[in-house]
């Protein structure tokens, strides 16, 4: 479900069954397979859960981080995020500080830093002022509003590539 609503507790809601379904799937990869490149230019399902863990991680840290109150509608660019991230037929290009590492990952801690970074989020989240705006991110000049509605919008475009990636390893 994708929302169209600015109710936090929705938002954060949609984006923890997004992340329960995440790790629902990978749960289901042999432990075996889940190192596997399924296909050409693609991480593997740890590599996945690693890059969606590092970027909530850093979502989590913004949302504590000091910043002002929004000279515009906290929720302006909440539509174009929405483009942007849930377009699956367009490739998008991480930022080097969350592209996973390169090695070997086991399942279980991976499942386990995923749940402990959404937690953290969660937290930061329900304590920040959704409409202060931080500057100095990736993504631009940001609300906290408009964080929150990323970091729902970035793990449904990676549950959409761990479905991908599911059905290609039962090939393998």
């Amino acid at each position: 479900m994708v929302t169209e609503t600015f109710n936090k507790n929705e938002i954060l809601e949609a984006t923890a069954e997004a992340v329960s379904q995440l790790i629902d799937l990978m749960s289901t990869i042999d432990e075996n397979k889940i190192n596997t490149i399924p296909y050409e230019d693609s991480w593997t399902a740890s590599q996945l859960l690693r890059h969606v863990t590092k970027s909530i991680n850093g979502m989590a840290k913004a949302m504590q981080m000091n910043a002002k109150p929004a000279e515009r509608d906290p929720g302006e660019r909440i539509e174009d995020l929405k483009k942007v991230f849930l377009d699956f037929s367009k490739k998008l290009k991480s930022p080097e500080f969350i592209v996973p590492e390169e090695g070997t990952y086991e399942k279980q801690p991976a499942i386990d830093d995923l749940n402990k970074s959404f937690n953290q989020f969660k937290d930061n989240a329900n304590s920040a002022n959704l409409n202060d705006l931080i500057e100095g991110l990736p993504l631009g000049p940001i609300t906290k509003l408009e964080i929150i509605h990323f970091v729902l919008f970035h793990t449904k475009r990676h549950l959409h590539q761990m479905k991908n990636i599911c059905n290609a390893l039962k090939d393998k």
